[in-house]
């Protein structure tokens, strides 16, 4: 689950914002151009592992929005059978100026146990230059799609978020997730849900399930 510590210094400040014009969206459409689009793979999963991220499985469930197999997906096929899985997607660089939210959708087959952890850098596109925001996990993991929110304010800087597919020995764990609706917007007003310093970037996830979709 999401780190209870950073959820707890935020959770008194909670509040809302008004949403604003997109700057930045991504559904998913076509997950081959990606790369052409500034997305970034990088894979320490395994060796032998077949598949990477990849374009959503109607066979397995339906996109959050647009065509049937409008999300990116990932699963248990990126390592050999009990071989650990450690599969990053990084987006390009968005700006966040002022107040901005973030939003993505995510799910889960719920088979068996998969692990999404979500992290930020302040520009950087290498693994270690990000720093972990929290983690969907097992039982938290939503097996309907939910919207993850993130709303920021204080910084006027371009970031990139990283979403880390995380399985240890494949013979028990991994099954399937996918992402979807990827969207940056501006906000009018500042929200309260976090802040964006200079020096340290705090954020806070609030899950809103979809009630009407798979």
């Amino acid at each position: 689950m999401f780190r209870k510590s950073l959820y707890a210094v935020l959770i008194a400040a909670c509040g809302t914002a008004t949403a604003g014009p997109i700057t930045f969206s991504e559904g998913f459409d076509d997950v081959s151009a990606l790369a052409a689009s500034g997305w970034l793979t990088s894979n320490y999963s395994t060796a032998g592992g077949t598949t990477g991220w990849f374009q959503g499985n109607t066979g397995i469930f339906t996109s959050d929005s647009g065509a049937d197999n409008s999300y990116i997906a990932a699963n248990f096929e990126g390592a050999p059978f009990g071989g650990n899985i450690d599969n990053w997607l990084i987006t390009p660089l968005f700006s966040v100026a002022d107040s901005s939210t973030i939003t993505f959708a995510t799910r889960a087959s719920g088979a068996l146990p998969d692990t999404l952890e979500v992290l930020y850098s302040l520009g950087g596109s290498n693994t270690g230059d990000f720093m972990s925001i929290g983690s969907l996990a097992g039982a938290g993991f939503p097996i309907d799609w939910a919207n993850i929110n993130l709303v920021a304010f204080g910084l006027q800087q371009d970031i990139r978020l990283a979403f880390r597919y995380l399985v240890t020995d494949t013979s028990v764990n991994g099954d399937y997730i996918g992402i979807d609706s990827f969207e940056v917007r501006a906000v009018p007003e500042p929200g309260t849900i976090a802040l964006f310093g200079a020096a340290l970037l705090m954020m806070a996830f609030a899950m809103r399930r979809r009630r009407d979709q798979i």
